[in-house]
């Protein structure tokens, strides 16, 4: 996977509890969802609340002083005006016609500023620093955490070890055992009901 070895490390660990439900940045606005790790990570509360932000109000300036302080210094860790500017910046570049778009609707210009915000946190997990490891936003899901309780003791307990080859013909080897167990459970059933 192209992310950082911070959330390599951080992946290897989880459990199948250990993941949540979150709105999906590249579709904010209809409000479709995405599996993230909420395991030590604060991403998807802070995602839920800015999208429940943008289902309640029309426009950022809505949100009260104190809402504001805390969006800016505990998610963006900037303020807003400089979250705009980014935002601008970018999609004047990419689609000019978002930005013509935020102009004449203030809740556009919110979603544009809180899918920053998703940006950002993938940019974080993509780099690895783990100062800021509480606003990581990994995708992932409860089957990672099985796979990892069924590997636990193994070689590939460690994610340096899991290569495509290795948990390929692991997964086989298993499943022919599996098979072959419940072909001789029925064949001793069916001995028995015969005789």
């Amino acid at each position: 996977a192209g992310t950082s070895d911070v959330v390599k490390d951080i992946l290897q660990d989880i459990n199948v509890q250990d993941t949540a439900i979150a709105p999906a940045g590249d579709m904010f606005e209809i409000g479709a969802k995405v599996q993230v790790l909420k395991k030590g990570i604060l991403f998807p509360t802070r995602a839920n609340h800015l999208f429940e932000l943008y289902r309640q109000h029309h426009d950022i300036a809505d949100l009260d002083v104190k809402l504001k302080e805390r969006i800016q210094t505990k998610y963006f860790q900037k303020n807003l005006e400089q979250v705009w500017d980014e935002t601008k910046t970018y999609y004047e570049q990419s689609n000019p016609n978002e930005i013509i778009k935020a102009q004449q609707n203030p809740k556009h210009k919110m979603a544009l500023i809180f899918k920053w915000y998703f940006a950002n946190t993938t940019k974080l997990a993509l780099n690895g620093n783990s100062e800021k490891k509480i606003n990581f936003q990994i995708h992932t899901g409860p089957a990672l955490g099985a796979f990892n309780q069924w590997v636990k003791g193994t070689e590939l307990e460690n994610w340096r070890n899991r290569h495509v080859d290795k948990i390929g013909i692991l997964l086989m080897q298993k499943t022919a055992e599996l098979l072959e167990e419940r072909i001789n459970k029925l064949l001793k059933h069916e001995k028995r009901r015969n005789t």
